[in-house]
């Protein structure tokens, strides 16, 4: 015989369930929508300012005082000596610098903080209209260099290593020819395309615009990139996002599903948001560069050539001498294999390595297996070199 008593009870325990949980999912959705920023787990590590100039910042970050901290699940144990040669890490443009402090579990800062690394940042900063005539000189021949002095004189070393991601790779690879700075001991790399020609279809598009460039140029007797002033090109920050987020549409809706199911779980809700904000929080892309990347990258294409102009003379790649150690995405649609791979051949470098490691363009330097190979990689790499 039934007990109607037991099945009104667990009837109204599992209606309360119920209730109980959409009532925890519409309190996580208000929350999402009316205070995002206290979803957001970036930026969460220690530091102090300790260099400014025009837009930039430098951050150097204290070190980790837990004996051990968590990577994607993984315990990782803090080192308690740390590395002679300090590390500068370099972002890219329309990403903020907060990538590389995504969040507590995912944190690449974090990581070589525990692996005894003597960590510093550059923030590129915020631009709007009005630096609208930022170029690579001002990064890289006015920044970049007021960076490594503050930071030789913080850390008492004159060698210094390099790590960036994506154009960050591009400014530190120009720098480095630039400057032929003896003291630039390592660099790393990271999705970073040197031969944009080999880029798939846009490769094709730019070689196209490549030839068409030269007979333009040679019409005008001018650059094409000079016949469009700066302040016409600057692209805000939400329209980059979106070019991001059409590299991968089928991606930008799988993201979205997984943003419905993980309101349910404000833990697993933050990290998405944390994630999501990766690629919809960008900053805009200064119209001066946006002219050096039509005539240097997607016209002259010279950073596959070896030899950059700028500052009103010549940087040649194979100058670079620092040991250089290079990473590509086996899935990566923006930036290819053979892109990036090109490298090696016009560097000078003699301690050179290149590596296809899993992920995209994002994922190989964020994603939850980066911790497992680029990251681990070059700092199992870098180890050797830094002392």
């Amino acid at each position: 015989m039934l007990n109607v008593n037991k099945l009104l009870n667990a009837g109204k325990g599992k209606a309360q369930e119920l209730v109980n949980k959409g009532f925890v999912i519409a309190n996580n959705a208000a929350e999402r929508v009316l205070y995002k920023d206290n979803l957001i787990l970036s930026d969460r590590s220690d530091y102090d300012v300790v260099a400014e100039k025009g837009l930039m910042t430098l951050k150097h970050y204290r070190p980790i005082t837990e004996e051990s901290i968590n990577v994607d699940g993984r315990d990782i144990p803090v080192s308690k000596e740390q590395k002679k040669v300090p590390l500068v890490f370099v972002p890219p443009l329309g990403a903020t610098a907060q990538i590389f402090d995504l969040m507590p579990t995912r944190s690449l800062v974090r990581y070589y903080l525990a692996r005894g690394y003597d960590c510093y940042l550059i923030d590129w900063g915020d631009p709007g209209r009005s630096d609208a005539g930022l170029t690579f000189e001002d990064y890289v021949t006015d920044w970049m260099p007021h960076v490594f002095d503050v930071v030789a004189e913080r850390s008492g070393q004159k060698a210094f290593s390099l790590f960036g991601y994506c154009m960050g790779g591009l400014f530190c690879l120009l720098y480095a020819a630039w400057s032929k700075n003896a003291d630039l001991k390592n660099l790393v790399t990271v999705a970073s395309p040197i031969d944009v020609q080999q880029v798939g279809p846009a490769g094709k598009l730019m070689t196209v615009m490549h030839h068409a460039a030269k007979i333009l140029s040679r019409v005008n007797n001018a650059p094409v990139s000079s016949l469009i002033r700066p302040e016409h090109l600057h692209v805000p920050g939400r329209l980059v996002a979106i070019s991001f987020k059409l590299t991968n549409p089928l991606g930008s809706l799988i993201s979205y599903w997984d943003l419905l199911t993980s309101m349910g779980d404000r833990e697993e809700l933050s990290e998405h948001t944390t994630m999501s904000n990766w690629f919809e929080d960008m900053a805009d892309y200064p119209g001066g560069m946006i002219q050096e990347i039509i005539s240097k990258l997607a016209v002259g294409n010279q950073f596959a050539e070896g030899v950059v102009n700028i500052n009103g003379g010549k940087a040649y790649f194979k100058d670079i001498k620092a040991n250089l150690m290079s990473f590509a995405g086996d899935n990566d649609k923006i930036v290819g294999i053979r892109a990036a791979r090109h490298l090696l051949d016009v560097v000078g470098s003699k301690d050179k390595a290149f590596y296809v490691v899993p992920g995209g363009h994002a994922g190989v330097f964020g994603g939850s297996s980066a911790s497992q190979f680029a990251w681990a990689m070059s700092a199992d790499w870098l180890d050797s070199r830094s002392n």
